[in-house]
């Protein structure tokens, strides 16, 4: 009680959790960004993973409140992102930003940060990471998550309150409070086990599809890095690989399937790197009796009949593959690792498994003569192929092909400009690419597997023969990391 001059007691309010929202910017044209690559996609769209999963640690390890806008889902524009915002007492706004489009969607946080100057923002994605002190003098932002940007964006939150200098988080590069930039070290994390799951029940996931196989989807990256040499390649956070345990991966699964998807696409670098695993992986998801389709990247070094009938069994219906091409010459320039002359028969192996693959395509290497192009040609059109896509390969800035022909490139972060001087390369890759894609879509073997696509999923099949229509009528590039669809 409170009496004789005695003060009453007072229980302190707890502190007001940081009101977060992760946004993927808006564009004029539909886009999966990731962390390491960006690219167009008229015809299906894949969720935001890493997004997601940093809104969802956000949450779990730093106490925040969250909200997840996808704009390139919603099909929203940048005049509903702002009044969204201003709608909400927001605190922090945390973007995506993609590699292609960084230059587009570091404008539209410029005038994200104009219209709302005391909102701090930050960013994370592949070429804030390797350049931001660049990317910190060109746009209006504040902080940058480099790397792995979890337990970065954690440690900012509890900054927020006084914590910690924000200046002495790994991870983190922005300004002070003088106007001085600053740029600590990324860090890898160990591991994978104990990042909670990322939550769609911030997004729709009925927004979201694989090719042909429809929606809703979801997607998981199961592992993290790449122990790949290929030199033309952004992999996911780096060389070293980091994998979770096939029970985390099964369990993601299943929530995801809790949560509505019917297809789910595995984001990994290289799905089939570990063959024990993949093959843990399946007879856990048999085990608990789970009916779900689901895709995956891998390399055709990497196959086997034995993986690939578990892969069958426990759901696979389509594998997707950086072939590249079929030329040694090429091959060895890009540091590929893979003999040209096994590649046919690996792929057979998924055909006889009963599993869809569909092959990447680079073309545009410097040292790609007709010759070399003829070789690439004459393998699609003998190959056991489902589908194709294709690439113009891209001498990204941090990449070890980028160093090798530096100085034969103009580039420029923002604007963003990465391009050979000698135009002549462009111009003979994407004649090349016209004239492949004709050639393996009107082959027999195609038009009869398009058949029966077209029987099960009319309506699917003819959007993609209208953009493959496009395509061939004038240049649609697909702006991607080489082989990372």
């Amino acid at each position: 009680m409170a009496g004789n001059g005695a003060q009453p007691e007072i229980t302190p309010a707890p502190p007001r959790r940081a009101r977060v929202l992760f946004l993927n910017p808006p564009h004029h044209a539909p886009l999966v960004r990731r962390y390491m690559c960006t690219y167009a996609s008229p015809a299906f769209l894949l969720p935001p993973n890493e997004l997601l999963q940093l809104a969802s640690c956000a949450r779990e390890w730093g106490g925040a409140e969250i909200e997840v806008l996808d704009a390139i889902a919603e099909t929203r524009s940048e005049a509903f992102v702002h009044t969204w915002i201003g709608r909400r007492a927001t605190d922090l706004l945390v973007a995506l930003v993609g590699v292609d489009s960084i230059a587009d969607d570091m404008a539209c946080l410029d005038r994200v940060k104009a219209a709302f100057p005391q909102l701090p923002i930050a960013v994370f994605g592949y070429y804030p990471t390797a350049f931001p002190e660049t990317v910190l003098q060109n746009a209006r932002l504040d902080f940058i998550l480099r790397g792995e940007p979890e337990a970065v964006l954690s440690q900012y939150l509890s900054a927020m309150g006084g914590a910690q200098p924000v200046d002495s988080i790994p991870g983190l590069a922005g300004r002070r409070s003088d106007g001085t930039l600053f740029a600590n070290a990324e860090q890898r994390m160990d591991k994978l086990e104990d990042l909670p799951f990322p939550d769609y029940s911030l997004v729709d996931i009925r927004n979201y599809s694989e090719a042909l196989l429809g929606g809703p989807c979801g997607a998981i990256l199961s592992a993290r890095g790449c122990p790949y040499q290929c030199s033309y390649c952004t992999p996911t956070f780096g060389r070293r690989l980091v994998m979770r345990s096939p029970e985390s991966v099964v369990a993601e699964m299943q929530s995801l399937i809790a949560a509505g998807a019917k297809v789910i696409r595995f984001l990994d670098d290289t799905f089939t790197c570990n063959r024990k695993r993949v093959i843990e992986i399946c007879k856990l998801i048999l085990d608990r009796n789970m009916r779900i389709q689901w895709t995956c990247l891998s390399r055709v070094d990497t196959l086997d009949k034995e993986m690939l009938a578990w892969m069958k069994r426990a759901g696979c219906a389509r594998i997707l593959l950086g072939v590249e091409s079929y030329s040694e010459k090429v091959l060895d320039y890009l540091k590929k690792g893979v003999n040209p002359k096994t590649v046919n028969t690996r792929l057979q192996l998924i055909r006889d498994a009963g599993i869809e693959s569909w092959g990447f395509l680079l073309l545009g290497a410097p040292v790609e003569t007709e010759e070399e192009f003829e070789k690439t040609h004459r393998g699609i059109m003998e190959s056991p192929l489902d589908f194709i896509s294709i690439n113009i390969l891209t001498p990204y800035q941090g990449t070890a092909f980028f160093e090798q022909v530096q100085s034969d490139i103009d580039f420029s972060l923002i604007p963003y400009v990465c391009r050979f001087r000698d135009e002549s390369i462009a111009q003979r890759a994407t004649a090349h690419e016209r004239r492949l894609l004709r050639s393996f879509y009107l082959r027999p073997a195609t038009l009869w597997h398009l058949r029966g696509l077209v029987q099960r999923h009319p309506w699917r099949t003819f959007r993609l023969a209208c953009i493959m229509l496009r395509h061939w009528g004038k240049t649609f590039h697909v702006h991607a990391a080489p082989g990372r669809p």
